[in-house]
């Protein structure tokens, strides 16, 4: 096997393990008979529902409501997906040929987030760096292992964004060489979709775990739901958590870090998160977490912190009105909100500094 694909395996086994080990710890309570599970993939990670059953209601229910979500789900991909034909493909291919793109009414609303996000982060999300994400090779499974692209390139690329129009909710472009990505923000909607499935059908207490981000709502019998925060550098292959939160009622938990998507040249590694301000890799942070109970605004604001930087990641934060966040530096260093920290039962040897 190519030993590209071999890295590609590897780190994707390695990605759903952790996500499974987060469910564990979810569950490692007395109540555990009572919580039914169900996974599947999707949007291109492992996803894991979990519902604690109330008095009355059966694991048959539960499945009934996975019959009608997992279909959901599938059809959500293939309509944000920039590889398949669906409407977002649609939107890509008629910026391609230097016209202006009509955006199908199903996509009004994550747009009109996306463009709202945007402007809240100041730039630092932004959907219109799907060229720079294609250009790096994040579209493709051989990416691992490749080389960065070349300078003249990103240059480009970064100058047609910027004479780019903002994004509108119902049309867009003419944008010569813009191509749009919704990877950070699509997974935060499809999980509060799914939740909000399971809350018709019936469910309140559930947790959405979409390869390590969570969604949670309610409780697991008579205590929270508890969720492990991925350690992106484990300094032992037995401690893989930089620690636990337990949930508070309807909450939703996502991580953006440089562990997942990467590959190493010439020494250094190149992860997935572009600095829409370089067109690089951003540099500084290896991972930011995030806490908030809007899925889509957890999911965009995580990938913003971990943009913003060591020395921008509170002011982000406070821009997109985010209270709860904590980030780890390349240099090991541990930062995180008061709000954050209060409820963060850090694992052995993981040290916090709060700023105010």
């Amino acid at each position: 096997m190519d030993e590209r694909l071999k890295q590609f395996f590897k780190r994707a086994a390695w990605g759903v393990a952790l996500a499974l080990l987060f469910v564990w710890l979810a569950q490692r309570q007395p109540e555990h008979d009572q919580v039914v599970i169900e996974e599947f993939l999707g949007l291109g990670t492992l996803i894991n529902v979990s519902v604690y059953l109330e008095s009355g209601q059966t694991e048959d229910q539960f499945d009934a409501a996975m019959h009608d979500i997992r279909p959901m789900i599938a059809a959500y991909q293939q309509r944000w997906s920039v590889i398949t034909d669906g409407g977002l493909s649609a939107v890509n291919q008629a910026l391609a040929k230097g016209e202006a793109a009509r955006i199908d009414a199903e996509l009004h609303p994550l747009f009109a987030r996306a463009a709202a996000l945007s402007t809240a982060s100041r730039g630092l999300f932004d959907v219109r760096v799907g060229g720079l994400v294609d250009l790096w090779g994040w579209n493709r499974q051989e990416a691992f292992g490749t080389q960065p692209p070349d300078d003249e390139a990103i240059a480009a690329t970064l100058a047609a964004i910027a004479a780019a129009p903002a994004l509108d909710a119902a049309h867009y472009g003419p944008a010569p060489g813009v191509q749009l990505n919704f990877g950070g923000i699509a997974k935060g909607d499809a999980a509060g979709k799914i939740g909000a499935s399971l809350r018709a059908a019936g469910f309140e207490h559930y947790l959405v775990n979409m390869g390590g981000d969570v969604v949670a709502r309610g409780r697991k019998g008579d205590g929270p739901w508890r969720i492990g925060v991925r350690h992106p550098r484990p300094p032992r292959a037995e401690q893989p958590l930089m620690g636990i939160v337990t949930t508070r009622g309807d909450e939703t938990i996502f991580t953006s870090g440089d562990y997942e998507r990467y590959f190493e040249f010439e020494g250094q590694r190149y992860h997935h998160l572009i600095d829409p301000r370089s067109g690089r890799p951003a540099r500084g942070l290896t991972s930011a977490t995030v806490i908030t109970s809007d899925p889509v605004l957890a999911d965009a604001a995580s990938t913003a912190l971990f943009v913003a930087g060591p020395d921008g990641w509170r002011d982000t934060a406070r821009a997109m009105g985010i209270d709860q966040a904590m980030v780890m530096g390349a240099d090991g260093r541990v930062q995180a909100t008061q709000a954050f920290a209060d409820r963060f039962q850090a694992s052995t040897g993981v040290a916090v500094t709060v700023l105010p």
